[in-house]
């Protein structure tokens, strides 16, 4: 069960889809809904999220099934925002919840297990850099550093989904596992994560 719940639903839920569209007229994924709440122009990379976060909403949006993606509606007002006030680096916290996930349905995967190490010693560069007085984020502006997290967290989306194949998880409980990794890093972010919540259910 996810470790905590979305914020209340927003008025007027749109009918969300898998991939980018041209326009709110086209379709919407949740990223570009975000875009819509935030006041930004239509766009799936709105300025507001930071783009490690928006990547892993991209891959959870297109990975779910359409029923299940309407929830994502719900966790929108959370996006809004993600990421962005954050005191450290995003995108280790982002690639530490694929890691528990992927973890959870094979905890001998070598990606998972390596992924963790470099999460670890990632964090403890930023900390090292914290405690020298230095600037400990990650650089979240720019094409190219938007390329940096959106890179790394599309890579391990797609060893999660493998793992999940590889695991046996059928529809329902592959959409169950990316709805709740999608919680679980809201949660990090949110300092609210706590251990034990199983990757692969859901509220």
């Amino acid at each position: 069960m996810p470790t905590t719940q979305p914020s209340a639903t927003p008025d007027g839920l749109p009918v969300l889809e898998a991939g980018a569209h041209r326009d709110a007229r086209s379709g919407s994924c949740v990223m570009e809904y975000v875009s819509v709440l935030a006041g930004e122009r239509f766009t799936d990379r709105p300025q507001c999220t930071h783009p490690a976060v928006a990547a892993l909403a991209w891959q959870v949006n297109d990975a779910v099934s359409h029923e299940v993606r309407q929830q994502l509606g719900l966790r929108a007002v959370d996006l809004v925002g993600a990421g962005r006030d954050h005191d450290g680096p995003v995108r280790p916290l982002v690639l530490a919840a694929v890691a528990r996930a992927g973890l959870a349905l094979d905890p001998e995967n070598r990606f998972f297990t390596r992924l963790v190490r470099r999460v670890g010693a990632a964090q403890e560069r930023a900390a090292a850099r914290r405690a020298a007085g230095h600037d400990a984020g990650d650089g979240a502006g720019g094409r190219i550093a938007t390329l940096l997290h959106v890179g790394p967290v599309n890579h391990a989306c797609a060893h999660l989904l493998v793992a999940a194949r590889a695991a046996g998880l059928d529809g329902a409980a592959r959409d169950a596992m990316m709805l709740a990794l999608l919680d679980d890093c809201l949660a990090s972010l949110r300092g609210e994560r706590t251990s034990g919540r199983t990757p692969a259910t859901t509220g």
